[in-house]
């Protein structure tokens, strides 16, 4: 398994990895009684090794055609990631008419080959921004924008509030509400690895597992034990 750092979902802290998508994912797993490994590497490098054929699956992706031409996705849904945009505090820029509003003057932060949703992977493809700076980690992003190199950091809501507590930004950068899009993420299984028997068995235990409260529990008991933790470090 290939992934990267994206907080909550994917953290890597002192050498050890942690992160409700790891928990999700490995209790999956070790239902189906399928040993794993998981590297964390740029999601450029884990997305070419799916490719490739160089690692069985990655996961948490947002599917396109262009992935699912070497990908086997699965059909069940790991997340649903709501997408937003983060500024600089006190920023004029409205997240409620961004989409449809001249972006010319704007320098957006995004993180190398992560999807972000049709509409915002459309105005990217479109380069409909006055610049774009695409980076392997997306702390990076928070960097540029608190610096004022860019503009706007587009990130899903709870890496994005992750990042800006440990990195300390929370009193000056602001995610900006409503987001921007819903977007389902997934896990996605190397065509070259032959692998498609691997995800229906994924998908059928995921499924049962949202169906008896399984599901909820992981996520609940993983946010509930991050909440203690701020607690405790904060004093």
């Amino acid at each position: 398994m290939v992934t990267l750092d994206y907080p909550p979902y994917i953290v890597t802290q002192e050498g050890e990895l942690s992160g409700v998508a790891i928990e999700l994912v490995e209790s999956v797993f070790e239902e189906l009684e399928v040993p794993i490994s998981i590297e964390v590497l740029p999601w450029a490098r884990a997305l070419s090794n799916v490719q490739f054929g160089r690692a069985d699956a990655i996961f948490t992706a947002f599917k396109n055609p262009t992935r699912e031409e070497f990908a086997d996705f699965s059909n069940q849904v790991l997340f649903t990631q709501n997408i937003s945009l983060v500024v600089k505090a006190k920023s004029e820029i409205l997240s409620d008419n961004f989409l449809t509003s001249d972006l010319s003057s704007i320098a957006v932060c995004v993180v190398n080959r992560v999807s972000y949703g049709k509409r915002i992977d459309a105005l990217l493809a479109e380069r409909k921004f006055r610049l774009v700076f695409k980076r392997n980690q997306t702390k990076e992003c928070a960097h540029l924008v608190r610096t004022g190199r860019a503009d706007v950091w587009v990130n899903n809501d709870f890496g994005a509030r992750s990042i800006m507590a440990s990195e300390r930004m929370e009193e000056i950068l602001e995610i900006l509400s409503p987001p921007i899009e819903a977007t389902p993420s997934y896990i996605a299984f190397s065509k070259l690895k032959e692998h498609a028997w691997l995800r229906d068995r994924f998908d059928e235990v995921l499924r049962g597992m949202k169906e008896d409260g399984r599901y909820e529990a992981i996520i609940d008991n993983y946010f509930e034990r991050l909440k203690e933790r701020e607690v405790k470090e904060k004093g």
